[in-house]
């Protein structure tokens, strides 16, 4: 990544994407194969679509929360004040980011397509991963030098790896 910095932030990447998948659905071309959904059970898979949604806007809605208490921007458009280390960064990294998780199941399950999940949300993934997150880290290292590098050791990026 050199020196530049950061042009596409996760909000405009996730916008692009759900703009493809709603695409996909206005026109019907999916790239995987579409299981077919019994009518019956359009109820539930709007419940579950609901609830996704839900819990993904509260979860963004906490993270700003969380993170203003802690005199930092989600945005990551400055330096860090203070490394946080405490409860939800303290089992992950890049905790907020695994909550971007929900909107891409709850396409799946809405519009009955494996596409959100199976092809749009790791593509998203692969970009949080090798563009963004390493941005953040190398901030981040700067700000905090071998206190980070000590969290760094004892806290994986993603929660399990």
């Amino acid at each position: 990544m050199g020196g530049k910095e950061v042009r596409i932030q996760p909000p405009q990447a996730f916008l692009i994407h759900l703009l493809v998948i709603l695409a996909q659905w206005r026109f019907g071309v999916w790239l995987l194969p579409v299981p077919h959904m019994a009518h019956s059970t359009v109820l539930l898979r709007w419940t579950v679509f609901m609830v996704c949604i839900a819990v993904f806007l509260l979860s963004k809605k906490w993270m700003v929360k969380f993170f203003a208490k802690h005199n930092s921007n989600p945005m990551f458009k400055d330096h860090a004040k203070e490394l946080i280390t405490e409860f939800p960064f303290s089992v992950a990294r890049n905790p907020f980011y695994l909550m971007d998780f929900l909107p891409f199941l709850g396409l799946t399950i809405i519009l009955g397509a494996p596409d959100p999940i199976l092809l749009h949300f790791p593509l998203f993934f692969l970009f949080l991963n090798f563009y963004i997150v390493p941005a953040e880290e190398k901030r981040l290292q700067i700000a905090h030098g071998l206190g980070y590098e000590a969290y760094k050791s004892r806290v994986k990026r993603w929660g399990l790896f």
